[in-house]
Parts: C-alpha cells; sequence; structure tokens
C-alpha cells in the first residue's frame, strides 16, 4: 500500500504538475495580453462619450446639419454638388480677392476649425471611424454601441457619406487631417461609415 502511494505521488509530481504549470504559463501569458487591450479599448471608448458631448463636435454636428438643411435643402441628392460649391465659396472666391496669385496662396488664408465645413467633415468622419471600430471589438461590441448611441446618428452618417464621396471625386478639396488613425482616402472610410450606419440605424438610445 505505501508503495502505491508512492507511485501516485511521483505520478502527479512528473505528469500532471507539469501540466498544471503549463496550463498556468498559458493563462498567464492570455490575462497579460487581453487586460491591457480591455483596458485600452475601454479608455478610447470611455474618450468617444467624452468627445460626444464636446463644443468641436456639437459645433461640427451643427455645422453639417445647416449646410444639409439650409444648402442641400435637406436632400441627400444635392449634398455633393452642394458641398463643391461650398469650397468654391469659402475658400477659392476669398483667395482670389485676397491674393491674385490664387494657386500660390492656398495655405495663406486660414477658417477657424469650428467654421471650417471640410474639418468638421474629416472630425466627425473619424469619430465614427473609431465608434466603428469599438463596435467590431470583442471588447466593446455593437449592442454597447447600440445601447449608448441614438438611432438619428444615421441620418448624420448619411449625410457625411457623400460629403465624403464629393472630397473623393474632387481634386480641389483640402482634406484637413485630424487623426492619423483613420484612413486619407475618403472612399477607403465611406466603408466604415457605411458599417457603423447599420448598426446606428438599429439603435435605441441616445447618450444624455
Amino acid at each position: 500500500m505505501p508503495l502505491l502511494c508512492c507511485v501516485d505521488a511521483n505520478c502527479l509530481k512528473d505528469y500532471i504538475l507539469p501540466i498544471i504549470q503549463t496550463v498556468a504559463a498559458i493563462l498567464a501569458c492570455v490575462l497579460a495580453v487581453y487586460i491591457p487591450k480591455k483596458i485600452s479599448w475601454g479608455q478610447m471608448y470611455s474618450q468617444l462619450l467624452s468627445d460626444y458631448c464636446g463644443y468641436d463636435f456639437g459645433a461640427a454636428v451643427m455645422g453639417v446639419v445647416l449646410f444639409f438643411n439650409q444648402d442641400c435643402r435637406c436632400n441627400i441628392e444635392n449634398v455633393q454638388a452642394k458641398y463643391k460649391d461650398w469650397f468654391n465659396k469659402q475658400f477659392a472666391n476669398q483667395l482670389r480677392e485676397n491674393n491674385p496669385n490664387f494657386e500660390n496662396s492656398k495655405a495663406d488664408y486660414k477658417i477657424p476649425n469650428d467654421q471650417n465645413l471640410h474639418y468638421q467633415r474629416r472630425l466627425l468622419t473619424q469619430f465614427y471611424f473609431l465608434l466603428d471600430q469599438c463596435a467590431r471589438s470583442p471588447f466593446i461590441g455593437k449592442r454597447r454601441v447600440q445601447k449608448n448611441f441614438s438611432s438619428k446618428e444615421a441620418n448624420l452618417l448619411k449625410v457625411l457619406y457623400y460629403m465624403n464621396l464629393a472630397a473623393e471625386s474632387s481634386d480641389v478639396f483640402m482634406d484637413i487631417g485630424v487623426d492619423d488613425r483613420i484612413p486619407s482616402n475618403p472612399k477607403s472610410i465611406n466603408k466604415y461609415i457605411k458599417h457603423i450606419y447599420g448598426i446606428l440605424r438599429n439603435a435605441n438610445v441616445g447618450v444624455s
């Protein structure tokens, strides 16, 4: 009987204990990767919620909404053409008046960001690109995004989509950069805008 106990103890030591140690090591590695990623995604999502309630975001939304209501007459089919007209009115004409050497003066005339429709488009596009990344992430997920945001966001995304199409089709737009993390090509960014549009279209609750 003591011999059997000795054999069982040796079996535990030689076979089972290494397995337990291996499993524990693997679990530790997984947690070492999982926890920082979860924290990182949580911080990014919290920052998006904070930005959503901020002045810059509100000013950008107001700028795009006014453009859609006043310039486009609430007609989505007018967005691309009117966005190009807006560029010519606010940039090109004023540049020609201020400097006869128009081609060499594009960088000399600056409009404050909170009044600049192109900056507003880029800022909102950046926001919804990052929100789409959160919705795709297993650490946040689309259900959490749908819980925190309203289906009314989808209307804004539709306008942004066509504004990006206008920027893509024109070689005269100053595509003002906001965040290096997002694709610079409006055509590539629109696939993310389209994806988050589908998610938010089915959302129910807005952020208060």
